[in-house]
């Protein structure tokens, strides 16, 4: 029997209407994925109301996204911060406060378990609500002014952010502790891997002993630019009797078998700052310059903003970068000071080695309930002695963690005074007062003074000596609050500049008081010292100068070592060949630069496992993914042996340290050629060191990269030069401004001022960023105008 005729065409017409349709249906869910995207959109013009204020605001954006808010009192402009926050950034925000509570988890669901676990051993939500409510009034009123206007924002969207919509969630309002939370999570941003190093030395003490320990982690050495001008002697080379890998009791296992950690990914600590007083100026004026050094993102991590109390000449206008999440700004200029940051790395902690048994009545024990999407609630037992957590157990010992983050009276709005100081004694006075992470801050004013102190509450005893890499006692006495008349101080100094890049800044009283949080080699803050020495003078752009910044004058030291020993080495030519071709700097096409880096990171990790490998035990340093690594400062310990060549420190399996070191040649080569694949004259900078901007929810959902990240390109700089910038990690914003003078100043960052992809600031000011095109720290003409009213009264 034959099918009609007509059947295959009947099939074609279904099958037709049938693609059709679906067509249709994608297009449908398109067209509505789109209206719901767009409906998520900041509303940039017209008018609103918004509840609380006292008076109209007026809320402008530049072509950059520059929030620019004139109003006629501080909370106010706090209620139209937080409304333009909450209305670009709220899904950061509410990642920011989540993270430092340990509430990620209610967002993201079960594999965001184990970090909320971590973090909520630090109970930050509760200690923070405890001390919200002992905050001074003024500062409550103004983080409630702001969590107001970050609510009236958020409620203003006609659908929620678009972040939600994907995660299928819904917002939860901002509440006044959550701004501190925000704050706590910037102390854990900048102080945990200080915490987690400090307690890695401890443990290395207890296994070397004080002699070979201060060997292995000097404090400091030849490359040291500290502000007090102290330089610290080298230690003497270890003897054959604290450690001689020539014995088979002192040789590492195995060691061969245990791969290096990524050389690419050396640790790069954080910021660089530097100013110079009216006496290194053809004018007068002091200048200040600020680059802080963090995870780079898509959005900034910043928002640009302009604040403006009051109109005519007795207005007083800010002008920085604010923080999503809190009221202020966190650098900038007001017209009579300016201010800028680098993270301190102090010891701003201590490490509690804790009794089998604890004594009756000093141990707490709460429940904490951990939300998780889509499953059931996790409980997690906390435990803390006198207030510090128990953190760790290793190998059947308990420790706590005693941290100033820890403590309430570290919080508070001081910050929020610097927009209205007017003069250096009076910044000075409110950053030593400021509850924030302990930083260098560095100030200039309009009358040509520089000054830098530490900014933050600091603890009043000694962190070195009995405290600096030591485990404490249950006993060891809780910390006091040091007097603000005994903060360190430079002001004005003789030769007219200062400088800051994360390394030691002194010795004596002062390096007691701050201890050593694991301070970076101080490379950097040497070279930015001597380029300011070059000039006599500079303005905005010498200043500026210094962020871009790339010659590796530090890694040019290895790359001599590296040439003497491949000089009439026939296996190295080509190395000697790329090296002599280099032309000094890290720059994304050069194969030098990145060559002689790889080496010293091979010969590091080689000569650290080495030496720290009899001494931990396979337990400790026989896990590539766990084990201690090398900080800053070994380098020092690493050269002197390769200056000296003692035969008891010589790694077994070679004969020689010539043999040693042509070996870690061979290794960084293989890596750069990628075994062989790649010819070394192609292995670029740039090809290991691309830009890696991404927005967080692209590195879950890698098919949203397209839409949400920034483009990749091959980046100059790297770590321990002036213009630290790597893959995921750098440069987080550039400043340059004198007091007074602030519409000469510079202000750009990366990864743009929106969190929406469809807004016209989606990535503003990025490509200017990465290309060096300094964009204006004032805002420019409005784009768009936003007028906001009171609330009309029911």
């Amino acid at each position: 029997m034959s099918l009609p005729t007509s059947a295959p065409r009947t099939w074609r017409l279904i099958v037709r209407r049938s693609l059709i349709g679906l067509l249709l249906l994608a297009l449908l869910l398109a067209m509505t994925l789109w209206a719901l995207l767009r409906a998520s959109l900041p509303q940039l013009d017209g008018r609103i109301e918004l509840p609380g204020l006292s008076a109209p605001l007026s809320l402008a954006r530049d072509s950059l996204g520059t929030a620019v808010l004139q109003g006629e009192n501080r909370l106010d402009l706090a209620r139209g911060l937080g409304f333009v926050h909450a209305q670009e950034r709220f899904f950061e925000m509410d990642l920011s406060r989540r993270s430092a509570a340990g509430e990620l988890a209610a967002l993201f669901g079960p594999q965001a378990v184990e970090r909320d676990q971590e973090r909520r051993l630090h109970r930050l939500r509760a200690r923070l609500s405890e001390r919200l409510a002992g905050m001074s009034d003024a500062d409550r009123a103004l983080l409630q002014a702001y969590a107001g206007g970050v609510n009236a924002g958020l409620a203003a969207l006609r659908v929620r952010p678009w972040q939600y919509l994907l995660l299928r969630a819904q917002p939860q309002d901002w509440q006044p502790v959550d701004s501190l939370l925000v704050i706590g999570e910037m102390f854990t941003m900048l102080q945990s891997g200080g915490i987690q190093g400090g307690f890695e030395r401890a443990l290395l003490r207890e296994k070397a002993g004080d002699t070979l320990f201060d060997w292995l982690t000097p404090r400091g050495g030849a490359w040291d630019a500290a502000l007090d001008g102290s330089q610290l002697a080298p230690l003497a080379l270890p003897g054959p009797e604290l450690l001689n890998l020539q014995k088979a009791a002192h040789q590492p296992e195995a060691v061969a078998g245990l791969r290096p950690r990524a050389p690419e990914d050396e640790a790069v600590l954080g910021s660089n700052n530097w100013a110079v007083a009216g006496s290194r100026t053809a004018d007068g004026r002091a200048i200040l310059a600020d680059d802080m050094h963090l995870g780079l993102g898509v959005p900034s991590i910043w928002y640009r903003a302009q604040l403006q109390i009051g109109r005519g000449d007795g207005a007083l206008r800010a002008a920085g970068l604010s923080l999503p999440g809190a009221p202020s700004l966190v650098v900038g200029s007001n017209g009579h000071v300016a201010w800028g940051f680098t993270n301190a790395y102090g010891q701003w902690f201590d490490w509690i080695r804790l009794p089998a048994e604890l004594p009756e009545g000093r141990l707490r024990v709460f429940e904490e309930s951990i939300a998780v999407k889509g499953g059931a609630a996790r409980t997690l037992r906390v435990q803390e002695v006198d207030g510090a957590p128990i953190m760790k157990t290793v190998q059947g010992q308990r420790y706590a963690l005693r941290w100033v983050a820890h403590q309430g009276e570290a919080y508070n709005l001081g910050v929020d005074a610097f927009i209205q100081a007017r003069s250096l004694d009076q910044l000075l006075s409110q950053a030593r007062t400021a509850g924030l992470p302990q930083q260098n801050m560095l100030m200039a004013d309009s009358k040509g003074q520089i000054a830098w102190t530490v900014a933050g509450r600091l603890w009043s005893e000694s962190g070195l000596g009995s405290r600096y890499a030591r485990f404490q006692s249950l006993d060891t006495p809780a910390r006091g609050w040091l007097a603000p008349a005994d903060y360190p101080l430079i002001q004005n100094p003789k030769d007219g500049q200062l400088w800051t890049a994360n390394n030691r800044q002194s010795a004596g009283a002062w390096g007691e008081l701050i201890g050593d949080g694991g301070f970076d080699l101080g490379a950097r803050a040497r070279q930015v010292r001597e380029r300011l020495s070059e000039r006599p003078q500079h303005d905005e752009a010498s200043l500026g100068a210094i962020h871009l910044d790339h010659e590796a004058r530090f890694i040019k030291t290895w790359a001599r070592r590296i040439e003497a020993g491949a000089a009439g080495h026939a296996p190295h030519a080509e190395v000697l060949r790329l090296l002599q071709q280099w032309n000094g700097q890290a720059a994304a096409d050069q194969v030098g630069y990145r060559l002689a880096r790889s080496v010293r990171l091979h010969t590091l990790d080689a000569l650290w496992l080495a030496w720290t490998r009899p001494l931990l035990g396979a337990e400790m340093q026989g896990d590539e993914k766990t084990r201690m690594s090398w900080k800053k400062n070994f380098e020092y310990s690493a050269v002197q042996a390769l200056e000296l060549k003692p035969a008891h420190l010589l790694p077994p399996g070679f004969s020689s340290w010539q043999a040693f070191e042509r070996s870690q040649v061979d290794a960084a080569v293989a890596e750069l050629s990628e075994g062989g694949k790649l010819p070394l004259a192609q292995a670029t900078w740039g090809r290991a060191n691309p830009s890696r901007i991404q927005h967080v929810l692209s590195r879950a959902i890698p098919a949203l990269g397209p839409w949400l990240d920034m483009p990749q390109e091959p980046m100059d700089g790297d770590a321990n030069l002036p213009q630290v910038m790597q893959q995921r990690h750098g440069q987080s914003q550039r400043l340059v401004v004198s007091p007074g003078h602030e519409d000469q100043g510079l202000l750009s960052m990366p990864g743009g001022q929106s969190g929406h992809p469809l807004s016209p600031y989606y990535g503003a000011g990025h490509a200017d960023f990465m290309r060096a095109r300094p964009t204006p720290l004032l805002a420019g003409p409005a784009q768009h105008q936003l007028e906001a009213r009171p609330a009309a009264r029911p």
